[in-house]
């Protein structure tokens, strides 16, 4: 498992993170979020009563899983962390790292991702979970590039001698559990694109 990075703590009440006593100025998800159209910010708010309550249910089903624990009870979201728990990229691998803070100091920046595997044939896999809320938005739903470029860049700072062979967004649906594979080097491309956009947005002063 790998070590947590000295001084850096998660607020998750305000989910807000510090570094050595500092509090650190922005987040992952709210860079890439940043130019989001207010539409689907509005729908994505209006409807966090229900993918909320999903997505703490399933991470947290994920995390006992990978990490030997008791799980959780799955309350009304069995059918969605059946599959994800019975995918075969579970099997045989090694947790290298599970729901792992990561920051960025020159950006005054942090985020967490949701797990880090050796899978049984070698292979170093960083991943995101992504729950939806049927399955045919399963076959819809995106990959998030741009966070797990953002994860895989603070990673190389933080770890050099690791080597991210893939980056994986798992999505999970009701019944239906989907992986979408990319090459950490484009999605680390696709963030440094989206920092730029970011920093571009921002006033002078």
């Amino acid at each position: 498992m790998l070590e947590p990075i000295p001084g850096l703590e998660f607020h998750e009440a305000i989910h807000r993170y510090r570094l050595d006593n500092q509090w650190l100025a922005r987040s992952v998800t709210g860079v890439v979020g940043h130019d989001m159209p207010a539409k689907t910010r509005e729908r994505i708010d209006a409807t966090k009563h229900e993918w909320e309550p999903r997505g703490l249910t399933c991470h947290s089903a994920l995390e006992a899983h990978l990490l030997g624990c008791e799980q959780p009870d799955p309350g009304d979201y069995a059918e969605w962390i059946n599959p994800l728990l019975a995918h075969g990229l579970w099997k045989d691998a090694e947790v290298l790292a599970v729901e792992y803070r990561l920051c960025d100091k020159r950006k005054s920046l942090a985020g967490s991702f949701d797990f880090l595997l050796r899978t049984a044939r070698g292979s170093v896999v960083l991943g995101d979970l992504k729950t939806v809320g049927s399955a045919n938005g399963a076959k819809a739903r995106k990959p998030a590039t741009e966070q797990l470029g953002a994860y895989a860049a603070m990673l190389i700072d933080h770890h050099p001698m690791l080597t991210i062979d893939k980056c994986v967004t798992f999505v999970v649906g009701p019944g239906v559990a989907r992986v979408i594979p990319q090459d950490p080097s484009e999605c680390i491309s696709a963030w440094l694109d989206c920092w730029d956009r970011y920093q571009l947005s921002q006033p002078d002063f």
